[in-house]
């Protein structure tokens, strides 16, 4: 069983989501990986605590998560749908899978969706390949 580091140590990383602090530990499986986190606390944060990343382009520390760009979807047992897990807190016995074939899929969709919509003016966007 793995428990929960904390982040404050480590100014460099982002979880994804702000820290949560609860005297209630909740035990979950990430990826076949227990881990024991805090109540509230994000199945984002709990993977990243495990070292697994889970693509966000919206998500980060410094904000409340909102789940806006669906880039973050993950596959929960007995679960309906693709939640965000930026938005999604852990429960009790959770059994999350952030990587499968049928999430691959979602996530190159929804790239897709970005892309269609992107100006293509790279060589003379400010941002100059810093997107």
């Amino acid at each position: 069983m793995i428990n929960f580091f904390d982040p404050a140590s480590d100014k460099s990383s982002d979880l994804g989501t702000p820290a949560r602090d609860s005297e209630v530990q909740i035990s979950l499986s990430i990826d076949g990986r227990a881990i024991t986190v805090p109540a509230g606390t994000s199945v984002m944060r709990a993977a990243a605590m495990l070292g697994t990343s889970i693509p966000k382009l919206c998500a980060t520390d410094s904000l409340e998560a909102f789940g806006s760009c669906r880039m973050c979807m993950v596959e929960i047992e007995g679960m309906r749908g693709y939640p965000a897990s930026c938005t999604t807190p852990v429960s009790e016995g959770m059994v999350v899978h952030t990587e499968t074939p049928r999430l691959a899929g979602l996530r190159r969709n929804v790239m897709e969706l970005y892309i269609s919509d992107h100006p293509l003016d790279c060589l003379t966007c400010s941002a100059n390949g810093n997107c």
